[in-house]
Order: structure tokens, then C-alpha cells, then sequence
């Protein structure tokens, strides 16, 4: 591969050792990377993200100024910058398998384990400029998918192609214009899959939380899923309203403002009621049911009828 085609590449080098920082810079440099910001610190890194001038990040966990591993994961759920698809290399110091198990829940795309050769380093830049994974959307995760196949008895998650800004920079074939089109529209595809999975991701917490919903003195366990679930609620909420399932929007905000009820006073009545509002909220995801719960949470006389409904069915039979 000819060093020049490197050339367009906009590299964040962030490595807190002056010396490996050096050397690394000057590995990019040999095979062709010009536009280098090199930095020992995450300010910097976070800088040149907000103002769109990455398309390649390389940086160790151990920066000063904040968590590398919390930033790439706001990174990908996009909270720094217009582009959540950045394409990531993690290094860590001193590996073990909670800091390597921790890089790569982030979201980054590689995680190199120091010490390492820095040609080594260029290998994995061109894997990635030719062969980056898909991403995968969980409840908290965003970023490549690297299970080696699905598990028996789990979800099957889709996979979502993301821009990858190396390849389109060291080929030329896209224009800025065009590639921010192509990472707006994944950023929809990306966030209608984080609504979906946070649908499912409601009805696993209800179901822990019904046991011990009428237990005078609440576990720990159980004040962590209702927290869960008021994030999960509200989350969704916000997400919701630019994908096909905006109609559910009124039904998380409902499910957040009982779940914050509940904490305080929660009896049989609501307990019914809450169950309804995470089945209508579900059912509108449930291919089986989808035009049903469309129609439950579209229409406000069909959506009380219903929560009515289940509000005068005996307890025992909600059991």
C-alpha cells in the first residue's frame, strides 16, 4: 500500500508516556499519516472530536482528565461530536482481563494490549480501513459486534453498517457532504435499534420487579431494576420520537412517572396498571402484535379502555 493514500487521514494520538507517544507518531508518519494531533491528555482528544477533525483515534485508557473507556462509550451513544462512528483503537497499560473486558464494552473498535511492536499498531489501522465489523445495539452497548456466533436460547441482534471515515478518506470516493448523510442515516438506524432493545429490556425488569413489588422492606436488587427501568423509560422516551414507534412516546413517559410512584406508594391498582402500560409499550415492537399495540398506544380511547380494563381485573387473576 502506497503511504500517500494515508494522507487524508485526520489521526488523534493520545498517549500520556512522552517517549512511546514519539515513537508511535513517527510509526504513523513513516507509512504516511500527515495530520497528526498528538496529546497526553483527554481535553485535547475531546477538542478535535466536538470540531470534527478525527477519523482515526488512538488512544491509551490511562489519560488524565477522565475515563477514555466512559468517553468512547458517550462517543458511540453520541454525546461528543457529529460522528459516533469514529473509528477507535484503545490501548491499555497494564492488562488484565477487567481492563481489557472494560475497553472493549466501551465500544472501540480495537484494543491493543501495551507492550506492543508499533508496526504492529499499523496492521490493525489497515484491518480496520478494510474490514471493521458491524455494529450491534444492546440496552447499554453500541459498537462492533464480536460474538463469534449467536448463543443458544438469545435474541438475535441485527447487525448495522456504519460509516467508516478511513476508507472513504483514503479512497477519496466520498465527499464531507456525503459522508455526514450516510452517519446521520445510521445514526437512525442505530437509534430505532436502541429503542427496540430497550422495549425488551422493560419487560425483563418487570418481571424481577413483580416478586417483591409488595415487600414492605425492598432488596438493593430491587431498588437497582427500578432505577433501571425509570432510565430505560425516559431514555426510550427521547429516543423514541424520531423513529417509526413515536407513537409510544406518551406511553414511556406514563411507565417513567409510575415507576417514580411506585418508590413512594404503590398498591394493587397500580400494579395492574403498570403491567398493562409495559404490555402496550412491548406489544407495539412484538411482530406478532405490532399493529395491535400501535393501535392501543395511538388511539387514547382504545389506550384507556384497555388500562381501565385492567384495573378491575382481581389480582389474583393478573398473578
Amino acid at each position: 500500500m502506497k503511504p500517500s493514500q494515508f494522507g487524508n487521514i485526520r489521526v488523534v494520538l493520545a498517549e500520556p508516556k512522552t517517549d512511546l507517544r514519539k515513537t508511535l507518531k513517527q510509526c504513523l508518519q513513516d507509512h504516511g499519516f500527515y495530520s497528526i494531533l498528538d496529546t497526553g491528555n483527554l481535553s485535547q482528544v475531546s477538542g478535535a472530536v466536538r470540531e470534527g477533525n478525527v477519523d482515526l483515534l488512538i488512544a491509551d485508557t490511562s489519560l488524565p482528565e477522565g475515563d477514555f473507556n466512559a468517553y468512547v462509550s458517550e462517543l458511540r451513544h453520541g454525546k461528543h461530536g457529529y460522528n459516533p462512528f469514529l473509528v477507535s483503537i484503545t490501548l491499555v497499560s497494564n492488562p488484565n482481563r477487567a481492563s481489557v473486558q472494560a475497553a472493549i464494552d466501551s465500544g472501540t473498535d480495537h484494543v491493543l494490549a501495551k507492550p506492543f511492536q508499533p508496526d504492529a499498531m499499523i496492521g490493525h489501522v489497515l484491518e480496520l480501513t478494510h474490514r471493521r465489523k458491524r455494529f450491534v445495539v444492546t440496552t447499554d452497548y453500541i459498537g462492533p459486534d464480536r460474538r463469534s456466533g449467536r448463543r443458544p436460547g438469545t435474541m438475535e441482534i441485527p447487525q448495522v453498517e456504519v460509516p467508516n471515515a478511513l476508507r472513504q478518506r483514503m479512497t477519496g470516493q466520498m465527499s464531507e457532504g456525503v459522508l455526514r448523510r450516510h452517519v446521520d442515516a445510521a445514526k437512525g438506524r442505530i437509534n430505532e435499534q436502541k429503542v427496540v432493545r430497550h422495549a425488551f429490556q422493560i419487560g425483563w425488569l418487570l418481571e424481577r420487579l413483580l416478586p417483591e413489588i409488595h415487600v414492605t422492606s425492598k432488596s438493593d436488587e430491587f431498588k437497582a431494576h427500578m432505577q433501571r427501568l425509570s432510565w430505560v423509560a425516559e431514555d426510550m422516551s427521547l429516543r423514541i420520537k424520531s423513529t417509526r414507534y413515536a407513537h409510544v412516546a406518551s406511553m414511556c413517559m406514563t411507565l417513567k412517572s409510575m415507576v417514580h410512584m411506585a418508590t413512594k406508594d404503590f398498591d394493587e391498582h397500580d400494579i395492574r396498571m403498570l403491567q398493562k402500560i409495559v404490555e402496550l409499550i412491548t406489544g407495539a415492537f412484538d411482530p406478532e402484535r405490532e399493529e395491535q399495540g400501535a393501535e392501543y398506544v395511538r388511539n387514547p380511547n382504545i389506550r384507556s379502555s384497555a388500562i381501565e380494563e385492567a384495573a378491575r381485573v382481581p389480582a389474583a387473576a393478573t398473578a
